[in-house]
């Protein structure tokens, strides 16, 4: 559980004077996991590029080696089956990190979405 989300369960003034604000923290939580999936998406596609990139540079290589235009068309033709099939993979895996990122737990927040109580009372209801 994430330590915000634990202070927000905390229902105490804080010595600053400090009035607990559980939507708050709720809003932090969510920023902080917004950025974690931000960052898993970065990853991969930095990953993605890198690698289309060196598969460009090694296109260009055997181009240079080829003997006539019949060859080139041959290299050429591999190498744009092998860049549809990567393209293919990479949606592949950002559809899969997304799916590992919505299956976040979030737990630590539904003692703030099933609250029942008026007046500051904030006893867990059932959902």
């Amino acid at each position: 559980m994430n330590e915000h989300v634990q202070a927000a369960k905390r229902q105490d003034k804080s010595p600053e004077g400090e009035v607990p604000a559980p939507e708050f923290d709720a809003m932090t939580w969510g920023a902080e996991e917004t950025l974690k999936a931000m960052v898993e998406y970065q990853v991969e596609s930095l990953r993605f590029i890198a690698r289309r990139t060196y598969c460009n540079l090694e296109f260009l290589r055997h181009l240079r080696h080829c003997a006539g235009w019949a060859e080139m068309a041959q290299v050429q033709q591999s190498w744009f089956k092998e860049c549809l099939a990567d393209y293919g993979e990479e949606v592949g895996r950002l559809a899969a990190t997304g799916f590992q990122l919505a299956r976040s737990d979030f737990t630590p927040l539904q003692w703030l979405m099933y609250r029942c109580g008026k007046g500051g009372d904030n006893q867990i209801c059932s959902p």
